[in-house]
Parts: C-alpha cells; structure tokens; sequence
C-alpha cells in the first residue's frame, strides 16, 4: 500500500485530493488543510524538505496569478522535488467541479446549458458555481449553495459540506478532464508518478 499525503487550501478540497490519489490506485494520507492560499503557501518549503521521503500532492489555486509555471517558480524556488506534485487547478477547484457537466447538473439539478464548455477560462468559477445553484430546479440547493439576501457572504451555509460530498461521491474526474486542461494535466502527472514508480 503506497500513501500520499496531501496539502490543501481548504476542507472542500480534501475530496478532490484524496479521489486523485486514488485515481491513480494509491491511498491518500490527510496531512494539511491550511485555512487559505497565504498559509498553504507558507508551508511550501517544509514540504519540499519532507518531499526527500515522502509522497506529497499539494493543490493549489491559480487564483488571480497570471500563469502558473511562474508560480510554481515562485513557491519552489529550487525546483519541485521528484516525489512531491504542485498541481494547480484553473483557476480554482470549483473550475474542477463544473467541468463535470453531467455530475453537476445532475446532482444539483442545474440545466446542463447553463454549464461553461471551458470552465478553466472563468475568472471567477466560485462564483459562476453559486449563480448557477441560484437556477437549480430544488429549493433545497437553492437555499444551501448561494447566500442569504444580506448576509454578506460569498457562499451559502453548506456549500463547503455540499460540494465535499459532491466531490467525494458523485464527481468524475475523467469526465471533468475533458472540460479542464488543467485537470487533464493533473491527472497525467499523477499517473506518470504513479506508472514510474516515483510515487513508492
């Protein structure tokens, strides 16, 4: 059994690791949910002295970074170590999330048309995530994913437990991966680790 342990920004993000990790046929360690880009950033460079013996998948982000080899530039300076994965969803995961067109619309009831072709492109797929829910045939969604009418928030009040077990349970990678380049690209380097035996 080979483990690989995982960093993330936040809890919605554990299942999309761990279904990754065990895409590719290994068992996925929790390790780091750190709170938000700044403090997983910060945790960079420990990771990339455990990275010496360890399997690590850190997701990241792109945000409002223009391109991603400079970042990865930037949070390794030294370079990525062989066992350690950067990957880094564009421009964030819920990008990951809607290019399941099919999971999606089925499990939030949302009318596949109203679904980005290249949810990779949006410059802000949170929030193209929670307008969508806005139109979703079920009150329940409707009332869980967008926020209350002032209340100041960006999200519903369950939209992190929602979109975990939509990740965990229903969202297929393969499927996303014909909608995301950067997923496509995800998972090909996680499949190269895995076949090569770097991830041991």
């Amino acid at each position: 059994m080979t483990f690989v342990y995982f960093a993330v920004e936040g809890d919605a993000d554990v299942p999309v690791a761990e279904r990754l990790i065990r895409h590719v046929g290994h068992t996925p360690h929790r390790a780091i949910v750190a709170g938000g880009v700044p403090r997983l950033d910060q945790r960079i460079p420990g990771l990339t002295r455990s990275a010496a013996h360890m399997n690590w998948l850190i997701l990241r982000d792109l945000d409002r970074e223009q391109c991603a080899p400079r970042l990865v530039r930037r949070l390794f300076a030294g370079g990525v170590p062989p066992r350690a994965s950067l990957r880094i969803p564009v421009r964030s995961m819920e990008s990951w999330m809607l290019a399941d067109a099919v999971g999606f619309s089925e499990v939030f009831s949302v009318n596949r048309n109203r679904l980005p072709d290249r949810p990779d492109d949006l410059e802000n797929a949170k929030l193209y995530l929670v307008n969508a829910c806005r139109s979703s045939r079920r009150l329940e969604v409707r009332s869980a994913i967008p926020p209350r009418r002032g209340s100041g928030r960006a999200v519903g009040p369950e939209y992190v437990s929602r979109i975990s077990v939509f990740a965990r349970h229903h969202w297929d990678p393969e499927r996303a991966a014909e909608r995301s380049p950067s997923l496509a690209r995800a998972i090909r380097a996680l499949e190269r680790l895995a076949d090569e035996g770097i991830w041991s």
